[in-house]
């Protein structure tokens, strides 16, 4: 069981080029970290594209692994060194929620619990066979997504998606050939749009922002 009943979401790890995380305004320090809210995202050059492993705190010390997912314990977030750029910059104010892959929601959700203490707070029929469940790491929801396309297997990190203050501002500065444009989200009121897979990220991931006065 975890140490605590408050575990939260520290860090996320990906892999691949920092350049191409540039293009989208995505910043990162000399030590490969960027602080998205309460979040470091850090990136390893030397892994392939994708998100590869999380930490959490106030977690089970002796856990490695979450159902498949790499998992690791920090006692003290650490703010990570700023890095100034002329370049244009995101500015996203949070992660809104991260998205894991499973071939069994039920599975996956009792191992998260075993390790977090954070309960299944409900389950979503997507429809054509796509389930999701939703638990909470500290600011972090996490969602947890079964579906016929998912192979056997472990449970794996998939991807995410940012807080910005307007979705529509951020889509109309890198054109729709990097963000598609916005659209109304599954959340009342809130706006959605995708990066590209062209841009080169190998991580799927989404920004959302608040529907605004002028976007009614």
């Amino acid at each position: 069981m975890p140490a605590s009943d408050a575990a939260r979401l520290s860090e996320l790890v990906i892999g691949g080029s920092r350049v191409n995380w540039a293009q989208i305004g995505i910043i990162f320090s000399g030590f490969g970290t960027h602080l998205i809210g309460d979040v470091v995202l850090r990136i390893d050059e030397s892994l392939p594209p994708g998100l590869h492993a999380w930490a959490l705190s106030n977690s089970d010390p002796i856990v490695s692994a979450i159902d498949g997912i790499p998992t690791s314990a920090v006692e003290h977030a650490s703010i990570p060194e700023t890095r100034h750029s002329q370049k244009f910059a995101l500015e996203a104010l949070s992660i809104d929620h991260v998205v894991v892959n499973t071939p069994d929601l039920e599975r996956t959700s009792r191992a998260l619990h075993d390790a977090t203490g954070s309960e299944l707070k409900r389950i979503r029929d997507a429809g054509n066979g796509m389930r999701q469940g939703f638990h909470r790491l500290g600011s972090i929801i996490v969602e947890i997504v079964s579906a016929p396309n998912v192979p056997a297997g472990d449970a794996a990190l998939w991807g995410f998606v940012l807080n910005v203050a307007d979705v529509n501002a951020v889509a109309a500065y890198l054109g729709p050939d990097v963000l598609s444009p916005p659209k109304p989200a599954v959340q009342k009121n809130r706006l959605i749009a995708t990066f590209r897979g062209s841009v080169g990220l190998g991580v799927p991931l989404a920004l959302m922002s608040d529907v605004l006065v002028d976007d009614v």
